[in-house]
């Protein structure tokens, strides 16, 4: 280890193959997928090697395990973070100017009816989640028990539901 914080570049190099098999098990566990594991793994090292200067010489094995897992979690939040997301139905989909004219207010009414009359041409199971996620924000385990479901079927009605949107609705037709 000191040779390694010294910078001696094959003391790294033996320690990274000491410790590349481990480190890819614990970020695959979290990843499930090779290619991402094997990219996070390097990542979990190159981070090893910034953190280093603070590694107070007590197990390592441990204090890298910590390093790759959190380097794992990491990147399954910023994956789920980009995940696609509808927007809401309260949202304008025709962009008008924000003046306070009798004409606009006529305009967006009239996109709420549409999009209300959109919902209701869904399919029953898909309008419940559809309303209950998008109009009343509600969560996923709220609409599970609401509904007396399983969460995993709140979540695949919700996807299923915009599968259905984007087969079956123009984006004209608001």
């Amino acid at each position: 280890m000191q040779k390694v914080k010294e910078g001696n570049q094959q003391a790294l190099r033996i320690l990274i193959e000491k410790y590349k098999q481990h480190i890819f098990k614990i970020v695959y566990s979290v990843a499930k997928d090779v290619q991402e594991a094997e990219d996070l793994s390097q990542e979990a090292f190159i981070k090893m090697v910034d953190a280093l200067p603070s590694y107070e010489s007590q197990g390592f094995k441990t204090w890298l395990s910590r390093i790759a897992f959190n380097t794992a979690i990491d990147s399954y939040r910023k994956k789920r973070r980009r995940k696609e997301e509808l927007r809401t139905f309260d949202e304008p989909i025709l962009h008008i100017e924000n003046e306070a004219s009798a004409e606009n207010t006529m305009l967006k009414n009239d996109q709420v009816e549409k999009i209300q009359q959109a919902i209701h041409s869904m399919p029953k199971n898909y309008r419940e989640v559809v309303y209950g996620y998008y109009i009343h924000h509600k969560s996923y385990a709220e609409l599970a028990i609401e509904l007396d479901l399983a969460e995993k079927t709140v979540e695949m009605r919700l996807y299923r539901a915009r599968k259905w949107m984007r087969e079956n609705w123009k984006e004209e037709d608001f």
